[in-house]
């Protein structure tokens, strides 16, 4: 597939390298002199130095020949005229990066089609779904839900407390206990693996396990965890991820403090929210918030614009005892030092765009597609609509691509955790996990 991608900051060169993976033909516009030279260095694609909104620019990317655009700039209007230009060349697929409500908001007069736009992308609001689900489930570092949260991938980190230390996947729990998990992946020493059975797990290991909701209590106990429940939050920042957030907590009846370090804006957002208290003060003034009740708190959310503000603050509250921290990081380079540093969890916008946008480039038999913080693995759920090659024999008899493994199998409405003996029928769904070079061959395989 052709794609153009207009903004080569933290989102747009997250998505050539995922995409260029792939095999996919890119082009990349961006306007800033460094950023276009750091994705030449870094990728075997086309920069041009441009104006992603001009028409001229585009012609030169080769619009009249691309199967799709992403605005993914950090300006709403050059993404939505991108998409607009792009229709007048009949492009098939436009995505647009936008921040503002007033352009993909019920109550806007102009309707995506008539901005040229096939979705429009907010992964403000995304991530703070994401920081709510995690609070809701305070064991657990990330949860992706399936079947309308019926089924879970739940990451869990490894602790002394894991009696199976040591040992392999094969060796915990009992026979039938096994049947009710999958571990899909593991990130091990910063890489990533689509584990066996012979695999070993460690101290510090991060898994990554599909189950029914109804089997997470033993889940957590199989790995030495203990569910939490959190009541008190502070959440540290008052942009539009941190009040989404603060909404979010007060429909659940939590008790909420939202810290923000700009009078006015604190002022502003006092004023929108009722139950929650609102304090100015700077996140990394441990005095300050110890006076405004840090040490009483069930967990803290930090959500700033400042990724080492996010980060340095949760490292305060981790060592002030609070039980569950979450921290907003967008610097690529940060990820994989999270949980070596101690926090619990880390929430990501690149993330949660490109989880949007890979759902627009998967066609066919493929429905969905959901990727991870901090690992490289994606889930992909396919439509099984005819017989072939993978249906009707057990799973143990197909041969899937090396770093792939099946996760869920949904039949008939019913979804469970498939083992060797398990059957691939016409009319299933299938979430496979994979790491991004088994993914083409996936997709011949179930398309």
């Amino acid at each position: 597939m052709r794609i153009i991608i207009v903004g080569g900051g933290e989102v747009g060169f997250y998505l050539a390298q995922r995409l260029s993976l792939e095999k996919h033909e890119l082009t990349v516009i961006e306007m800033d002199i460094d950023k276009c030279e750091k994705i030449r260095n870094a990728l075997d694609i086309m920069v041009i130095e441009g104006n992603g909104a001009s028409q001229e620019v585009l012609k030169e990317a080769g619009i009249d020949e691309t199967d799709m655009i992403i605005g993914a700039s950090g300006a709403d209007e050059i993404n939505i005229f991108a998409c607009m230009i792009a229709a007048k060349y009949n492009v098939k697929l436009k995505a647009a990066r936008v921040r503002s409500p007033e352009y993909y908001s019920s109550n806007s007069i102009f309707k995506p089609g008539e901005l040229g736009v096939d979705l429009f992308i907010h992964p403000e609001e995304e991530v703070a779904e994401e920081i709510l689900r995690l609070l809701m489930r305070a064991t657990a570092t990330e949860i992706i839900e399936f079947e309308k949260g019926k089924m879970l991938v739940v990451g869990i980190k490894l602790d002394k407390r894991c009696p199976y230390l040591n040992k392999q996947l094969k060796e915990m729990g009992t026979e039938e206990l096994r049947k009710k998990f999958r571990v899909v992946a593991i990130l091990k020493n910063n890489k990533t693996i689509i584990p066996t059975g012979e695999d070993y797990i460690n101290n510090n290991d991060h898994l990554f396990v599909a189950t029914r909701i109804e089997h997470l209590t033993d889940l957590l106990k199989m790995t030495g965890k203990e569910e939490q429940r959190l009541d008190k939050i502070m959440v540290l920042g008052g942009g539009k991820i941190g009040r989404s957030v603060v909404r979010g907590l007060e429909k659940k009846n939590k008790k909420v403090t939202l810290i923000e370090v700009n009078k006015e804006k604190s002022r502003k957002v006092a004023c929108e929210f009722e139950k929650t208290m609102v304090v100015q003060a700077d996140g990394t003034e441990i005095d300050l918030l110890a006076k405004e009740g840090i040490l009483e708190m069930d967990a803290f959310v930090a959500v700033t614009s400042d990724d080492e503000k996010n980060i340095i603050s949760c490292l305060l509250a981790r060592h002030l005892g609070i039980q569950k921290t979450i921290s907003l990081v967008n610097k690529i380079d940060y990820m994989p030092l999270m949980p070596v540093i101690g926090i619990d969890s880390t929430v990501n916008v690149r993330l949660s765009t490109a989880n949007a946008i890979l759902r627009l480039i998967r066609r066919g038999h493929i429905l969905s597609v959901v990727s991870f913080h901090g690992i490289e693995a994606e889930g992909i759920e396919f439509e099984i609509k005819e017989k072939g090659k993978i249906t009707d024999k057990p799973l143990s008899k197909i041969k899937l691509p090396e770093g792939s493994v099946i996760a869920f199998i949904v039949r008939h409405g019913e979804s469970f955790v498939p083992h060797g003996n398990s059957v691939i029928k016409q009319g299933d769904r299938v979430i496979v996990f994979a790491l991004p070079q088994a993914v083409p061959e996936l997709e011949r395989k179930f398309s």
